[in-house]
């Protein structure tokens, strides 16, 4: 079944029914609390082969790439917003039932008669290594095949729009009545109805039977039957009898060794309506369909790969990033215990400074600002938790440990505080000048993908961070200062001042507190 993606950091997915209800109402197939969704907002369908999107007269209607819409047909990658929640329709896995007039069922095991053995792949060998013309026939037809299949279909990135192509296609080719195109499942291996087609306006169910899925599916070989009703292989195939199949061509779609999926032809009145020629040129059309299917799945990654990446670009080192993306590195949803850095920064006297100053170049500065911050973060392996007015919050250590987060995040520090005087420097004709204070705290902390259905974040909760929290309130303007367990880990790769223990909210004794002057080995 296809599934709707909620565009939201852990990407929730919801497997379609036949009819799905999406709205505020408890008991709708897919809730969402959302005060500008109705109770029952919209419905997905499916239904003659398709899956649609009606409106239910919501208050404020349903939202189709962009579009305004009551009822519509859906395809792969179409977004759909309803109130403030943004969800993706994808076949994220192959459709069982996509077709529900198509069924594989069980029939006798026939023997087969005529085949193509899958060969090893070689390339065109050239004139002068042809002895046989009918061999360069061949040759050239395949040729031909592949140059019009490419023309039609192109670099086509929905799967199922290319699909439906390639049959019209095939239809030009070959005397097919009906045609179907099944796609195996990656993982599970199950192959799944995706594209159908009929020569003329009879819809009829087709039944496929399961012993040429099945011997297709496991050889590798192209199978093509002249009679089907008479042949003895199917004499006891109950799909056959049913469906009047006279004729039938079964081919795999091949392409690197990989299989993923099988093209079906048959045809309901000729006897002998395929030939051998023919099952040549079908396996030159599969072999075609399976590359480009191939395309298009390499092209959804990529643009998947894309999104996420811009999603963690904002947390995460570049570095980081593309190990995340091509999956060396993990995150989990979900929260977890973690031994993190933690990090707040703020601007002094912001609030007076911003009185004086109209909107838009209030944010110009501040993006000036947090410019410089975030890089500093990045460049010692830090994950920017948020901004939070002109304050920032950074872990050391979540998701992602090397080994010496507390060093990382003192030597963030510094490096912030002088990435701030060349801030000031750029900023001193138009008089807006920042000071900074840094509180930094070394501890177990909760991290992980927190908040609502419809607004995930990465982030750290737990007394550590509010501890990180309550120094930076406490700095004054160009101070860092560091806990007794930062401290610690750090151990003698800084220059410090011990302070006066301070007292902060939530905690029942004073902290003890120090003041980081510098690096005491440079390079640390």
């Amino acid at each position: 079944m296809p599934i709707l993606v909620h565009a939201t950091a852990d990407g929730k997915e919801y497997v379609l029914g036949e009819r799905t209800v999406i709205g505020r109402m408890d008991g709708s197939d897919i809730r969402i609390l959302d005060g500008l969704i109705s109770k029952q907002h919209a419905e997905i369908t499916f239904a003659n082969g398709r899956w649609s999107l009606r409106d239910l007269g919501s208050s404020n209607g349903t939202v189709v790439n962009g579009r305004r819409v009551h009822a519509v047909d859906l395809f792969e990658g179409d977004q759909i917003a309803l109130g403030s929640a943004l969800l993706v329709f994808s076949y994220a896995e192959p459709r069982q039932g996509a077709a529900p007039a198509v069924e594989i069922v069980d029939s006798s095991a026939p023997q087969v008669r005529a085949k193509l053995e899958r060969a090893p792949v070689e390339g065109f060998r050239p004139v002068a290594q042809i002895a046989d013309i009918e061999q360069l026939k061949r040759d050239y037809e395949k040729l031909r095949i592949a140059n019009e299949l490419n023309r039609v279909i192109g670099l086509e990135p929905d799967v199922d729009k290319l699909l439906a192509r390639l049959l019209d296609e095939t239809f030009k080719l070959l005397p097919a009545d009906r045609g179907v195109i099944l796609l195996m499942d990656p993982q599970t291996r199950q192959l799944a109805p995706r594209a159908v087609k009929y020569r003329g306006d009879a819809r009829d169910a087709i039944n496929l039977s399961s012993t040429i899925i099945n011997q297709v599916f496991q050889t590798g070989a192209s199978v093509v039957t002249m009679d089907a009703m008479m042949d003895s292989r199917f004499s006891g195939a109950k799909s056959v009898i049913a469906g009047g199949i006279r004729s039938t061509m079964c081919v795999p779609m091949i392409y690197q060794s990989q299989l993923f999926g099988i093209v079906h032809l048959d045809s309901l009145i000729a006897t002998s309506a395929f030939s051998e020629k023919d099952l040549q040129i079908l396996d030159g059309v599969a072999a075609q369909a399976a590359q480009a299917v191939d395309n298009a799945y390499k092209a959804k990654q990529i643009e998947r790969s894309a999104l996420a990446r811009r999603d963690f670009e904002r947390l995460l080192p570049p570095e980081i990033v593309e190990q995340v993306v091509n999956g060396g590195v993990r995150l989990e949803r979900g929260g977890e215990l973690r031994q993190t850095t933690v990090m707040f920064t703020d601007v002094r006297g912001f609030t007076t400074w911003s009185e004086r100053h109209p909107p838009p170049h209030i944010v110009s500065v501040l993006n000036d600002y947090f410019e410089l911050m975030v890089d500093a973060i990045h460049r010692h392996k830090g994950t920017l938790d948020k901004f939070m007015g002109d304050g920032i919050l950074a872990l050391f250590g979540s998701p992602i440990t090397y080994g010496n987060d507390a060093v990382n995040a003192v030597a963030c520090a510094l490096e912030m505080m002088r990435f701030l005087e060349q801030f000031n420097r750029e900023h001193e004709a138009t008089g807006d000048r920042f000071d900074i204070g840094i509180g930094i705290n070394t501890g177990p902390v909760v991290a992980g993908y927190m908040g609502s259905s419809k607004s995930m974040e990465y982030t750290a909760i737990g007394d550590n961070v509010n501890l990180a929290s309550r120094l930076c309130a406490s700095a004054p303007p160009g101070m860092i200062l560091v806990s007794a367990n930062t401290m610690t880990a750090i151990g003698n790769r800084f220059t410090s001042q011990q302070l006066p223990p301070i007292q902060v909210k939530g905690k029942q004794h004073p902290v003890d507190v120090w003041s980081i002057t510098g690096y005491a080995q440079p390079g640390y």
